[in-house]
């Protein structure tokens, strides 16, 4: 029955089992993930690379943070250490919208209370009124007179820079945010 289970099971669930499994053991810092020593292996159910996927994916959408680890044997083995950020923390806890679609049972969710939740570093002034004026770009975009195509273009310019790195150091999650309200659908 698992070995069905595991052919069907989705993505999105995998990476809301991942998700809750780091958000669950934030505390303990970074986890080891893949071939490292004492790596977490997969729940039941879900293969080792469906695992890793799930890992790589939540990096690259900047919902955990990620360190790999050189490959020592020279086979292309994937390891390093994972631990959940600060976005996925408010996806977690408070139901922000990701970037990618992730299934996390509603029964299973925590629902924690405002005064218990992981403080979660708000906005400074600066970034707010950068994510404001981003705001006002993409706003000013979709009413500007010109064809579907070069609104298209300059939207598609913007959701890159949301997800560059740059934009995550100078916006932290409101990059994210901004990324996931206007270019995921």
């Amino acid at each position: 029955m698992q070995s069905i289970l595991a052919k069907f099971m989705k993505d999105s669930v995998v990476r809301g089992h991942l998700l809750r499994l780091l958000y669950e053991r934030r505390r303990e810092g970074s986890i080891p993930f893949g071939h490292a020593e004492q790596a977490v292996a997969p729940p039941g159910g879900i293969s080792g690379r469906d695992w890793l996927r799930a890992v790589a994916q939540l990096s690259e959408y900047r919902l955990i943070d990620w360190t790999p680890l050189e490959d020592q044997s020279g086979m292309g083995l994937l390891s390093g250490f994972a631990k959940i950020n600060d976005f996925g923390v408010k996806v977690f806890e408070a139901g922000v919208e990701p970037p990618i679609r992730i299934s996390i049972e509603k029964s299973r969710r925590t629902k924690v209370p405002r005064q218990q939740q992981a403080p979660i570093a708000p906005s400074t002034p600066q970034q707010q009124m950068i994510t404001e004026a981003v705001e006002k770009i993409i706003i000013a975009i979709n009413q500007a007179d010109v064809s579907e195509q070069e609104k298209n273009e300059a939207k598609s310019l913007l959701q890159k820079l949301l997800g560059s790195k740059a934009a995550a150091s100078v916006l932290g999650a409101d990059a994210q945010s901004l990324a996931a309200k206007y270019f995921t659908r």
